[in-house]
This record gives C-alpha cells, structure tokens and sequence, in this order.
C-alpha cells in the first residue's frame, strides 16, 4: 500500500534549509484534502517514523508537524525526541489552560513549539501561551500590515523568532527580510514535494491482542506473549525495528531477536504508538499486503528457526526467526534490501545474511529458501554438509506451513 507525505522546505535568511513542513497526502496529488486533524497526524507520524523514514523525509533537519488539541493534551509529541520535531500547534486550537500547561512541560523537556497561522496579538490567552513559544508563523497574505508591525515587535520584544508563511515572490521576500522574519517558506522556494513509501498494514486482530497483553500494570505485562504477537506480524516486526531506530540512543545494542527489540524500546513506547496507530489502522480493511509474500516470510521464519534448534547452531534461535521474517522486506517495501539493512538496527550477522553474505544464518536461509522452490539439487549438499536428512526438513516445513495456516486463520477469521 503506497503512502504519501508532502514536505515542504523552509529557509533561513542565507537560504540554508532550517526545516521541513510535513503535510497530510493521500495521493500523488499536490493538495491539501479535508480530513479529520487527529487522523491526518497520525498518518504524517505513522508515515514518517514507520514507514517512508525520518532520515529521508528531515535529511537530519526537524520537522514541523501539525497537532490537535486532542494530541496535544494525549502528550503524543513526547513520544519524539526534541532534536527530530518541531511541534505546531494549529490555529484551531483553543487556548485554554490545559494546552498552556502542556506548552510549558514540552518547553521545559526541550521541545521547540510554533503557533500557526497568527493574524492578532490580542487574545489574553495567545499572551500567555507567549513565554513558552518559539516560532510565529505569520501568513503574509492575510495579516493586514499594521497588525503585523504589532506581532513583529512583540515576538522581537520576546526573541521569538518570525516565520513567514505564503512568500510568493522575490518582492515578497525582500519586504519580509527588511520587516525582520528570520524564516520563510512558500512557493518562491518550494512547492511541498510529495515523498511516497510502501506501507505494510498489520494484521486488525493483532492490534486488539497488543492491547490486551498492555492494558495491565507495567509489572504484570508479559514480555513473551507481546514477543510472540510481534513475531507473528512482518508489519510489527518491521515497525518494532523502525521505532528502535527512531528512539534510539547511543551505545544502543544491535538487534538480534524481536525479544531484544521490544526490551530496547520499552513497553511503555509500544503503548504510545499503539495508540497512534489506532487512530486510524485498526481496522479489518488493512490487510492488502499480498497474502503470499506474508506467509512466505512467517514460513521462513519458523523454519530458520526449527532448523537452527536442530542444529544448536550458534546464537539464539530467535536470531534466526528474524532473519527469515525480514528475508522478503525488499519485495513487500519495494525497496533495495541494502537500503533496508541501513535503516534498521540488526545485528551485523543478520544484516549480512539479509545482504547475501554467507555466514551461519545465510546458510540456514539458503536451505530453508531451496526447500521452499524444491531446489532438491541444493537440498542434498547442503543437508549433508548439515549433516541433514531430507525427511526431517520435510517434516519442519510442514510443521512451519501448519503454523503459519493457523496463524492466518486465527487473523483472518477474528
């Protein structure tokens, strides 16, 4: 499933880039389509953190990105470190007590907040939300210019800084400079350019088994279960490995198994995203990602690691489950496997099995591979140099096909 975000650029008075816009798109098509605000940004995060990623859509620059009232007082913006986004707050929104608290805790924890859209400095409660802003976006084409001189010389007053919205033109732009904004963004300089990824929706049943499995008290929540739920879905695993990577901090482990994962991340971030997430795909109509590739990569999974157990191959058995999980992403994402590889936090070994690189997990995927197309010439050396029969891979691919039927009518039919 194809998904889209529009970025647009915006600039500094040297024209360095300082940030991107990230707006709502659902098609190649470049406007802007009414939509419900809360499902709107949880689609712009979903996209950018899980799917499309953040260090193609930012290229190391933060992101501006629009939040409800609702998101706002849901604290979804803390799920996001202060260096990745700038947080937006919409002109909608009410200004009421609660949203200037959450201001001052988002300030305080290093987030940096814009006010969009500002046509007047006269609301009392736009006053007290002042110490706590960082950025003025001002449309230039519809704040009357005595009431622009007035938000001029308070955010200067205040060294916030100035942002102007809707620059068309070189005129535009050089009365903006000489009036004082420090940043620009508009058609002068970029129309928002649409980025597209491939999603890979989730099963609608495992998002009510996630949140049953977390909706306990933290001490009481099985790690194994949430492990196992994960490891049953190629799109919970891909957007597990996504989110370590966007949460991730230095010195952080290499990802070995979907266990390891889910303990980097923490249960209480899964919770977070679980709810971004439900805004809008828990839902039964999600589930377009081709059944094949799907199952193929759960097969794999299960036979790499049935084979490894039967080897006492080295590393952890759930080492090999991820290699055959993720040993189709390629194809689902229609990406290039080593731009995958890069994106993601694997373990070198599992990384280079995943690149073709012989080592042990290649070469147990290899044979799980040749049994799949019934490459019998490649079964006989390899399960003899495993030292092998042929019967008992038999037997393990029928065990993994079973398990990944019943995984799928478990699914399908919930």
């Amino acid at each position: 499933m194809e998904v889209f975000v529009a970025r647009q650029p915006i600039l500094k008075k040297n024209d360095d880039v300082y940030g991107y816009e990230l707006l709502y798109r659902n098609s190649l098509e470049n406007h802007f389509i009414p939509m419900d605000g809360n499902e709107a940004t949880s689609e712009v995060l979903k996209n950018t953190f899980l799917t499309i990623g953040l260090e193609r859509m930012s290229q190391g620059k933060p992101c501006f990105i629009n939040f409800t009232e609702k998101l706002l007082l849901d604290k979804v913006p803390e799920y996001f470190s202060p260096q990745q986004l700038v947080v937006e707050i919409l002109e909608d929104v009410s200004l009421t007590y609660d949203v200037v608290r959450v201001c001052r805790e988002l300030k305080e924890k290093g987030f940096q907040i814009a006010l969009d859209d500002v046509v007047s400095i006269q609301d009392p409660s736009f006053i007290e939300l002042m110490p706590y802003i960082d950025i003025l976006k001002v449309d230039i084409r519809l704040v009357a210019e005595q009431e622009r001189v007035a938000i001029i010389q308070l955010a200067k007053q205040m060294n916030i800084t100035l942002l102007a919205e809707k620059v068309e033109t070189r005129e535009d732009y050089e009365r903006c400079k000489k009036e004082g904004f420090d940043l620009f963004q508009g058609f002068y300089f970029s129309k928002p350019v649409i980025i597209t990824g491939t999603d890979i929706p989730f099963f609608h049943s495992t998002y009510f088994q996630m949140i049953k499995e977390l909706s306990v008290p933290d001490d009481e929540i099985n790690i194994e279960k949430v492990t196992e739920i994960i490891g049953h879905d190629l799109a919970l695993t891909y957007k597990l490995l996504r989110l370590i990577n966007t949460t991730k901090r230095e010195g952080t482990m290499p990802v070995q198994s979907i266990k390891q994962a889910v303990m980097l991340l923490g249960t209480d971030a899964l919770k977070k995203w679980l709810y971004v997430l439900s805004i809008k795909e828990a839902s039964p109509k999600h589930t377009t990602t081709p059944q094949l590739v799907t199952k193929t990569s759960l097969i794999r999974a299960k036979m790499s690691e049935q084979v490894a157990v039967r080897l006492r191959s080295p590393g952890r058995a759930d080492g090999y489950f991820l290699a055959g999980i993720m040993s189709l992403i390629d194809v689902v994402t229609k990406r290039p496997m080593n731009e995958i590889v890069e994106s993601l936090p694997l373990d070198t070994e599992i990384q280079n099995a995943l690149r073709k690189e012989k080592n042990i997990y290649r070469e147990i995927l290899d044979l799980v591979i040749a049994m799949e197309q019934a490459d019998f010439d490649y079964l006989e050396k390899s399960l003899s140099a495993f030292d092998m029969q042929l019967n008992e891979i038999f037997e393990i691919y029928g065990q993994s096909i079973a398990w990944t039927d019943q995984l799928y009518q478990e699914n399908f039919s919930a």
